[in-house]
């Protein structure tokens, strides 16, 4: 069985949390990053901070809120939608407490064909991890639900190919046509007839506005789900929805090594609409994708003040703005319509919304926030302004003067002063308004704290970018480099439970950063594992340095899937950028991207300790005549 981990910490009146090996109960929340708590053993009360939290240390395993992880990739879309309805039924009694044990459960509990009982064990293990997939069924954890019965994929191709062609259309067939239609195309191909509910939970997968395009036209859809210009429906407290954006940084820095320029930075903020505070950020020399997505929500969920002590800025501010936001809009890029940000989003209860292409008024706060940032930077050395009129004969290359780091560290600064300055459009600042909408005021209550994510190290892996691969029996092939350790032995070959035929696919996260090593979670053991080279030798190196030198290969008339001849390559170009660094930007940059890929490997020692520590590599037994490890049987317990 899975092994069971604390994934939240409730930071509600009475809850226990430890410090530094100290169990304490939560006497009241303080501030957005402070608690007043009191010491069980000696009842001292003292200020904690919050984002050194963690469990209670003298209590029961089983005490402790927690979930077992599971493979989200191996989850059954049915069961999907099942669980995002349960939690639709359950939002009543989630935003009020009041609600709970009333009849609103009953009422819940008929529309949903269960005992209330169920009721409050759905309610409870939401409470406690705040994950959607508490929620799923028993079948979607490893059961097979009654009988074990799945619809068939040849079913499943039949009720999406209605849905869409005979359903959402503008013909506007009612739901009992839908699901006559669906079973008389499945009876005259001979299948097994999927139940009527089962129909009814497919139709729910298109969204509301979806449908009514599809059904009513442009028109209707933008009057019915469209908010109007100025305003955003539901974004009445903080958390409630964050906006998230790219911008590349109108400002030129330089190289650790040599001070000289070598481009400009690009940056990915997330904002609270309510609040208008930054909730999150990520900073990269690499053009923006789903890796810079997943990084900033990541950033945006959790607490700040591990990452403020490993700038070494910790005690000069604070960054006291965190917590699982309940919907994301972003804009139609490729990197937010990947799969990737779909099941990490899902998982964690967040709605995405992608914003309508050329309707600015959708993104208007984070294009506010990100014109700010830029307005704020034109007094940097090194500032490109924001084009030639304004720049002039100003010599931004000539001017520049601050590295990565240096520039990383003025945007943390400016958002501090930026969270305490008045905001025109909320009339205070937007650090008060986000500290009101918690923690309430004398004329009105507040949402509460969010409980704080402990599942930190999971959570990155979630939004970090995938691929599918088959384990083979030399390990896994990713762009054309070999993985391999033992804890894929088991899964060599295995076959696709649904198609015996074919391999069976495994998802396979990695940061592009840095592909020396992908993340696996192995339903063996349940959890992530480490999935290193399986030539060790080879050198860390980032997707983008991984393809130029396959490219320079190409270019030589050699084979891109050598292996060994592109790592070489790596390290030959590395050297000449070495030396060529102190004379053309482009080396300069490409070596500046090593160190601060170099600078995220060291970070991840403390950030995911789990799967980023220095991985033994497998290697075969000693060798004894007669012994083959592959071909021994485990004894029976007979």
């Amino acid at each position: 069985m899975a092994k069971v981990i604390p994934n939240q910490l409730s930071l509600t009146k009475g809850a226990t949390v430890s410090n530094n090996g100290r169990d304490y109960v939560v006497v009241a929340v303080a501030d957005l990053n402070k608690i007043l708590a009191k010491d069980i053993e000696t009842g001292a009360s003292v200020l904690l901070t919050i984002g050194d939290l963690r469990p209670p240390q003298h209590l029961p395993v089983e005490a402790v809120p927690g979930v077992e992880e599971i493979d989200l990739s191996r989850i059954p879309e049915v069961d999907w939608v099942l669980a995002e309805q349960r939690r639709k039924w359950l939002e009543p009694l989630l935003v009020n407490q009041s609600l709970y044990g009333t009849k609103m459960a009953e009422q819940i509990a008929a529309e949903a064909a269960v005992n209330r009982a169920t009721v409050y064990r759905w309610l409870d293990a939401f409470r406690r991890t705040g994950l959607l997939s508490s929620l799923l069924p028993m079948r979607g954890r490893g059961g097979g639900g009654k009988a074990g019965r799945r619809i068939s994929p040849e079913v499943e191709l039949i009720i999406q190919d209605v849905i869409e062609g005979f359903h959402d259309t503008d013909q506007k067939p009612s739901i009992a046509e839908t699901i006559l239609e669906i079973r008389r195309r499945c009876s005259n191909a001979g299948l097994r007839l999927p139940a009527t509910n089962t129909i009814r939970l497919r139709l729910k997968r298109t969204s509301g506005r979806e449908r009514t395009r599809r059904r009513l036209g442009e028109a209707a859809a933008y009057a019915l789900h469209d908010p109007g210009k100025g305003s955003i429906p539901d974004a009445d407290w903080p958390l409630a929805i964050v906006q998230i954006d790219h911008t590349l940084l109108p400002v030129i820095i330089v190289d650790d090594e040599h001070r000289k320029p070598i481009n400009r930075a690009w940056i990915t903020l997330a904002i609270d609409v309510d609040s208008r505070v930054c909730l999150g950020m990520y900073l990269s020399l690499d053009p923006p994708s789903a890796m810079s997505a997943g990084m900033c929500i990541s950033h945006a969920i959790l607490p700040k003040e591990a990452w403020l002590r490993q700038l070494a800025i910790s005690e000069q501010i604070t960054w006291p703005c965190w917590g699982v936001m309940g919907a994301i809009h972003m804009d139609n890029a490729k990197e937010f319509r990947g799969d990737m940000l779909k099941m990490a989003c899902r998982e964690y209860d967040i709605d995405i919304h992608l914003r309508p292409v050329k309707k600015p008024r959708y993104g208007a706060h984070i294009e506010r926030l990100m014109g700010t940032v830029t307005q704020g930077l034109k007094s940097v050395k090194g500032s490109t302004f924001s084009g030639p009129d304004e720049k002039g004969e100003y010599d931004a290359e000539g001017n520049a003067c601050m590295t990565f780091a240096e520039i990383e560290r003025w945007l943390i600064l400016f958002f501090a002063r930026y969270h305490r300055d008045i905001h025109t459009g909320i009339a205070m600042a937007p650090l008060q308004k986000f500290r009101e909408g918690l923690l309430g005021t004398k004329k009105k209550p507040g949402r509460g704290l969010p409980a704080r994510r402990l599942d930190e190290e999971v959570l990155r892996i979630h939004f970090t970018p995938y691929v599918e691969r088959p384990v083979q029996g030399y390990g896994v092939v990713i762009d054309n480099v070999h993985y391999y350790h033992d804890v894929l032995r088991p899964w060599i070959n295995a076959p696709h439970p649904d198609f015996p035929k074919h391999k069976r696919k495994f998802r396979f996260h990695r940061d592009p950063r840095d592909i020396s090593q992908l993340y696996f979670f192995d339903e063996l053991s349940g959890r992530f594992c480490a999935i290193p080279y399986r030539d060790t030798s080879h050198p860390p190196v980032s997707i983008w340095e991984l393809r130029n030198a396959q490219r320079a290969a190409k270019a030589k008339g050699i084979d891109p899937d050598n292996e060994m001849v592109v790592f070489a390559i790596v390290n030959e170009q590395r050297a000449l950028e070495a030396a060529a660094a102190a004379k053309t930007k482009t080396a300069r940059r490409e070596a500046q991207r090593r160190v601060e890929q170099a600078k995220q490997r060291e970070v991840k020692k403390q950030t995911m300790p789990t799967v980023s520590q220095p991985v033994v590599p497998s290697a075969p037994p000693p060798m004894v005549r007669g012994y083959n490890p592959d071909e021994v049987d485990a004894l029976d317990d007979e």
